[in-house]
C-alpha cells in the first residue's frame, strides 16, 4: 500500500474521530458575539430552561457563578443580578428555606439583586419570568 493511501487514511480518520467526539460531548464554543455556551454547567432542568429562555432573548447569564461561598444559579455580575431556580426537590425544607435566606441576604449586603423563581412557575410562565428578568436588567 502507498504511503500516501495511508497518510489520507490516518488524516480522515482522525478527522473524523474529533468530529464525533465534538457531537457528543458537546464542548462549549465561543459564539460569534464572544459568549461562551455554558448550558453543561446547569445543574437542574429547571436552570436549563431559564437559561435557553434568556438566550432566545439575546440574554447571557454565567451559570454556577461564585460570590464568596455561594454559587449564584444563573448571574449578570455586570448588573449584579442574581437568579435562583428553586426546585421543589432541593428548596422546600426548613432547613434548605433558611440557607437560601441567609445566602440572599449574604448577596443584598453586597449590592446583589436576588430573584428566585420557583420550578413550578418556571414549567408555567417562562416568558413572565424572562420578561421580569429583562426589566431588572434594564
Amino acid at each position: 500500500m502507498d504511503i500516501k493511501i495511508i497518510e489520507y487514511i490516518v488524516f480522515f480518520g482522525l478527522a473524523g474521530f474529533a468530529l464525533l467526539a465534538y457531537k457528543i460531548i458537546k464542548l462549549p464554543l465561543p459564539e460569534g458575539n464572544g459568549y461562551v455556551d455554558e448550558s453543561w454547567k446547569c445543574e437542574s432542568p429547571i436552570e436549563k430552561r431559564v437559561y435557553y429562555g434568556l438566550l432566545q432573548h439575546g440574554l447571557y447569564p454565567i451559570s454556577q457563578y461564585r460570590v464568596g461561598k455561594y454559587r449564584i444559579d444563573l448571574a449578570f455580575p455586570k448588573q449584579l443580578i442574581a437568579i435562583e431556580c428553586d426546585g421543589k426537590a432541593y428548596h422546600s425544607t426548613p432547613k434548605q428555606k433558611a440557607h437560601d435566606r441567609r445566602k440572599d441576604k449574604f448577596l443584598r449586603d453586597r449590592g446583589w439583586i436576588v430573584l428566585r423563581f420557583s420550578g413550578s412557575k418556571i414549567h408555567r410562565d417562562l416568558p413572565d419570568v424572562v420578561r421580569r428578568i429583562k426589566e431588572k436588567l434594564e
